[in-house]
């Protein structure tokens, strides 16, 4: 649900202005510490693949996504020409820890293969050695962005996010809106749903099965898909054509949390079990209950409700249980999006007349600023490896989608498209 929706459904209730407590701070997150590992990327050998071609779609792109990964620094000044076992000296007195070297070859069928090698200079042996192929429908890039995952996992354990997917809500005409879809870094826009109505919520179960609220049919109803890569079906329907909002996908993908809205104009948390299409609620009393959110192992939502006068986060177990307030700073909190792993939630807040991204961090009880007060940011959604977020901010004039590192300082415009909302970062799209 996007924050303007929530505002809506707030100001019936909220009648108090909002203001933020001056008792929130700034404070810099690190998702990792220490220093970069220097790699320096050899150009690739060619054969049957055109030299500008190679440079733009794959040498680029893969020093791009190294570079964006936060743990590699690129070495590209002053490098040495050879690549061979006599040279790996040459290459660790220019700097680099790593030397990695490619091949790409285009063969008559057009499939493409690519062979890549990451040579530690000091040890002067291979640390990553692996082949990937691709038929000659598969861009280029994604074999770049395949390869500098499969190199952060080699050097950190944890598989990097450039072959990621952002899908998203993109408004094409007043009253229609849309889901689509876009590579890591911007590129490859899909459109996912063809509605010609307001379609909305998008929600990526951890298989790829896509679900959202569609008005195609004049009521909200929730649809998606039932299999992975199966048609995209009508999941649920609130009796007497009524509200429903904010589908979430379960981690076991077996259950949708979900918000249903009554006559009185009183929304509850609900969940959906596709196997038998029972939905149970998990919320029951006056006022908004919305945005539903689960932890990772499927026990525990984070959701906004106004229970207390102005919209706060709350957490609860997945049985409606052991209700508790997370935010306590601000009158305006809302938006939570928990973290892959469960530490932090992410949320939006309003700041200094603006509304912000913030974490809140269990382990600590505390919440962290990470963008400033320029402009609007919301919609807050978790990289794959959580180092960073996704978002909708108006900074260039409409809401465009951008990404953030856990400090605030990179933040990155992903595309120029125009009218975005409610981002989601997956790696099974």
């Amino acid at each position: 649900m996007t924050r303007a929706l929530v505002r809506i459904l707030f100001c019936a209730i909220a009648a108090t202005a909002l203001s933020l407590s001056a008792q929130q701070t700034e404070v810099v997150l690190s998702a990792t510490s220490g220093s970069k590992l220097v790699m320096a990327v050899a150009p690739p050998k060619l054969a049957g693949v055109d030299e500008a071609t190679a440079t733009q779609e794959f040498t680029g792109v893969l020093q791009t996504d190294l570079d964006e990964t936060g743990v590699f620094g690129l070495l590209k000044d002053k490098l040495p020409t050879a690549t061979d076992p006599s040279s790996y000296k040459a290459w660790k007195e220019a700097g680099a820890q790593w030397l990695l070297v490619t091949k790409l070859t285009r063969a008559a069928t057009g499939e493409l293969q690519l062979e890549a090698t990451a040579i530690d200079t000091g040890a002067e042996k291979a640390v990553f050695t692996k082949p990937y192929k691709a038929d000659r429908l598969v861009p280029m890039r994604r074999l770049a962005h395949a390869l500098a995952d499969d190199l952060v996992f080699q050097l950190t354990g944890v598989r990097g996010v450039a072959s990621s997917r952002i899908v998203f809500v993109r408004q094409l005409h007043p009253g229609v809106k849309e889901i689509f879809q876009v590579d890591r870094d911007g590129a490859s826009l899909l459109q996912l749903t063809r509605n010609a109505s307001l379609t909305l919520s998008p929600s990526v179960a951890s298989d790829g099965r896509l679900a959202f609220v569609t008005y195609k049919g004049g009521a909200p109803e929730i649809w998606g898909q039932r299999v992975k890569g199966g048609a995209q079906v009508k999941l649920y329907a609130a009796p007497g054509g009524g509200m429903v909002s904010s589908p979430a996908w379960s981690p076991d993908g077996k259950r949708i949390a979900f918000v249903q809205g009554d006559r009185r104009g009183n929304t509850d948390i609900m969940v959906l079990d596709l196997a038998t299409g029972h939905a149970r609620r998990l919320t029951d009393g006056s006022g908004i209950n919305t945005e539903p959110s689960w932890n990772p192992d499927g026990t525990q939502l984070a959701f906004t409700s106004d229970r207390e006068g102005g919209p706060q986060v709350y957490l609860m177990q997945s049985d409606g249980s052991n209700l508790r307030r997370l935010t306590n700073e601000g009158t305006y909190n809302a938006s939570p999006a928990w973290s892959p792993n469960g530490a932090m939630v992410a949320y939006v807040s309003r700041f200094e007349g603006k509304f912000d991204l913030f974490i809140y961090k269990l382990g600590e009880g505390k919440s962290y600023q990470i963008t400033t007060g320029v402009n609007t940011s919301e919609s807050p959604a978790w990289s794959p490896d959580e180092r960073q977020l996704v978002f909708t901010s108006n900074r260039f004039g409409s809401m465009q989608l951008f990404t953030t590192d856990l400090s605030g300082r990179q933040v990155v415009r992903l595309s120029g498209l125009s009218n975005c909302q409610s981002p989601v970062w997956t790696r099974a799209r």
